[in-house]
């Protein structure tokens, strides 16, 4: 996976006509669920949790994995710009019936610039954010295996045309 820690950006703006995609090593036609993690972003805004310091689920507990802040969370908080990306085959499971969500926001601040997202074939949720206040506009989620969204620790962004969609057959 490619991790952010608190208190770091990740600058990746694609375009329109040259979108920037993450996906698996593997050669296309052996390519499925799970080869790599996802992208996890981790910052300092608030989350409540007791004593409001998180650490990715599945992975062990250090600053490398922590999100939130134990006092003076900054809702403000920055952690980069992701525009025009797909992301495919994530959700390893680091342990078992753990893995990694697509993208994952950890205590995110709305300072945080996050716009044309899409996952694609993730072995757990498409998008998941623990807790923060960053915003959000046009997220895509396509044939993920678990929640195409999913909040948790008290979100409290705000989300602008999202859609899922979960099988190949139109009914």
């Amino acid at each position: 996976g490619l991790f952010v820690t608190k208190g770091s950006q990740l600058i990746a703006n694609g375009t329109v006509t040259a979108p920037i995609v993450f996906t698996s090593n593997q050669a296309p036609g052996s390519r499925t669920k799970g080869d790599w993690g996802g992208i996890i972003l981790l910052g300092k805004a608030t989350n409540n949790t007791p004593g409001g310091i998180n650490n990715v689920e599945g992975l062990p507990i250090s600053s490398d994995t922590e999100f939130g802040v134990a006092s003076g969370a900054d809702d403000n908080d920055n952690s980069g710009s992701l525009k025009y990306i797909r992301l495919e085959f994530g959700g390893y499971a680091y342990q078992q019936d753990k893995e990694i969500n697509g993208f994952t926001f950890g205590a995110v601040g709305k300072g945080t610039t996050l716009d044309f997202l899409q996952v694609s074939y993730n072995n757990d949720d498409g998008f998941e954010w623990f807790g923060g206040t960053v915003n959000t506009k046009h997220l895509i989620a396509f044939k993920g295996t678990d929640d195409d969204f999913d909040t948790d620790f008290g979100y409290s962004g705000l989300n602008q045309f999202g859609i899922d969609r979960k099988s190949t057959r139109l009914n």
